[in-house]
C-alpha cells in the first residue's frame, strides 16, 4: 500500500472447534518458551503513556502475552478478528500444522505497505524485508539502497502480486492489509500457497498514537520489543506535550481554532473525513477544525462541491489539495478556486514535501511513526505564533 490515494481511505474468524482447541493447546504449550517475562503488567509513565508491550490506544490490533489479534472491517461494519500465536522459530512441531503460528523472531518478511517499512526501519530491521509491494513508492534512503542492491524485491501490487516470486523467497511472514470494498482475495491466495499472512490494518486507526503504537507489534515479532516500547513511549510523550502546549497557548491567548478546507475533488468527488478520523484528530490536536466534517464520523464522506465551495469562504487555510504543488495547477483544475479566500491569501499547503518520483509520500511512510513532527508542522501552519522559531516544515510545503 503506497498511500497515494485520497483521504477517504484514511479508512474471519478461524473456523472449527478442532482448530480452536489446537490453537489453545499451542498457545499454552509454547507460551513460556517464547518469553521469560511473559507477565506483562500494564505500566504507564507520568503522562499515562504505556511503556510495556500491551496495546493502549490501537483498536485494530491487540496483544496479550504471545497472542496477537488483528481486526478488520473489510466486509461491512461488523469487525472480523483473527488470532495468531507467536512461536519460537526452532519449534518445528508447533509450527508445522498451524498456519496462524508465526515463527519469532521474524528474520524474513514481505511487506505489502510502505508504512510497515517505517516501523521496521526505525527498529533496525530493514534487512529482514525481502520483498515489497511497490518499491517505486519508497522514500527512505536506507531502504532504497537495499532495493538498488537487489536485497529487496518488488512483487507487484496486491491486486496481482507475483506469487511465484513470493514463494521463492520463503518468507517467515507476509505483512498484508485489506481495504473495505476492494478485492482482498490475494490474502487467501497467499495462504492457500502455504504462506503465513498477518493483515496489519494500521491505516484504520483513528488517532496518531493508535497508529504509532504498532511499533509494539513489530518490536514483538522481530525481538526488539524493548526498543519498540521505549521509542513509542518517547514519541507519544512528545506528541502529548505538543498537543497540550498548543491547547494551553490557544486558551491563554484567546486564539480561535483555525478553520480548515481539506482536500479537493478526486475523480469529481470531494471527500471530507469524519471528526473521529486520523487526519481530523491531527488537525484537531493542532488547534484546527475541518469545514464540512461529520463530528461523529470516522470514515470519509462524499460532500457536494456546492456545499464545500460555500464553506470554503470561511476557511483560514486550505490543506491537502491532492498532489497539486502550485497555485497555477490548482486554478487550472477549476477556475472557481481562485475565488476562495485561502487561495487569494496564499494560505494553501500540501503534505507532499517528501515525495518520490513514483508517486509515494513519506507523509504516509515515516510520518506514521513520528506523528509529533506532523503535529508540529500543522501548528506551525495554523498557529505560527505558537510554533518554535526557526523550525522548517518537515512534511508540508506551501503552494508556489
Amino acid at each position: 500500500m503506497s498511500y497515494i490515494f485520497p483521504a477517504r481511505f484514511s479508512s474471519r474468524i478461524t473456523g472449527g472447534l478442532f482448530f480452536l482447541l489446537m490453537l489453545t493447546f499451542v498457545s499454552a504449550g509454547c507460551r513460556n518458551a517464547v518469553r521469560s517475562d511473559n507477565k506483562r503488567i500494564a505500566k504507564s509513565n507520568e503522562d499515562g503513556i504505556s511503556v510495556v508491550n500491551s496495546m493502549q490506544y490501537a483498536e485494530y490490533l491487540k496483544i496479550s502475552g504471545d497472542t496477537v489479534k488483528t481486526i478488520n472491517e473489510w466486509k461491512g461494519k461488523t469487525p472480523v478478528a483473527e488470532t495468531f500465536i507467536l512461536v519460537p522459530r526452532d519449534s518445528a512441531k508447533l509450527l508445522a500444522n498451524n498456519p496462524n503460528a508465526i515463527p519469532v523472531p521474524v528474520r524474513s518478511c514481505v511487506c505489502m505497505s510502505t508504512s510497515f517499512l517505517a516501523y521496521l526501519n526505525v527498529l533496525g530491521q530493514s534487512s529482514s524485508v525481502k520483498a515489497l509491494s511497490g518499491t517505486q513508492f519508497v522514500y527512505n534512503e536506507d531502504v532504497k539502497k537495499l532495493i538498488a542492491e537487489g536485497k529487496i524485491a518488488d512483487i507487484g501490487a496486491e491486486s496481482a502480486p507475483n506469487y511465484e516470486k513470493i514463494m521463492s523467497l520463503k518468507p517467515d511472514v507476509i505483512f498484508a492489509y485489506g481495504i473495505s470494498g476492494n478485492d482482498n482475495t490475494y490474502i487467501e491466495k497467499l495462504r492457500h500457497l502455504g504462506l503465513r499472512v498477518i493483515p496489519i490494518n494500521d491505516y484504520l486507526e483513528r488517532t496518531p498514537l493508535a497508529k504509532m503504537e504498532y511499533f509494539k507489534f513489530f518490536g514483538l515479532v522481530t525481538g526488539t520489543e524493548h526498543s519498540a516500547d521505549s521509542i513509542f513511549a518517547s514519541r507519544a510523550k512528545a506528541y502529548v506535550k505538543i498537543k497540550n502546549d498548543c491547547a494551553k497557548g490557544l486558551a491563554d491567548r484567546h486564539i480561535k481554532k483555525t478553520k480548515v478546507l481539506l482536500n479537493m475533488p478526486f475523480k469529481g468527488i470531494w471527500y471530507i473525513p469524519g471528526g473521529k478520523n486520523y487526519t481530523s484528530n491531527l488537525i484537531k490536536d493542532a488547534g484546527g477544525e475541518i469545514l464540512g466534517t461529520d463530528p461523529e464520523g470516522s470514515s470519509s464522506a462524499q460532500v457536494s462541491f456546492e456545499k464545500i465551495y460555500a464553506l470554503a469562504a470561511h476557511a483560514d487555510i486550505w490543506l491537502h489539495p491532492n498532489t497539486v504543488s502550485t497555485f497555477a495547477a490548482l486554478a487550472a483544475d477549476n477556475p472557481l478556486y481562485k475565488k476562495i479566500p485561502a487561495f487569494s491569501k496564499k494560505q494553501v499547503y500540501n503534505n507532499t514535501k517528501r515525495s518520490t518520483p513514483g508517486g509515494g509520500s513519506d507523509f504516509w511512510e515515516s510520518g506514521a511513526v513520528e506523528p509529533q513532527e506532523i503535529l508540529q508542522d500543522l501548528i506551525q501552519i495554523m498557529h505560527p505564533e505558537l510554533a518554535p522559531k526557526g523550525r522548517e516544515l518537515k512534511y508540508y510545503i506551501p503552494l508556489k
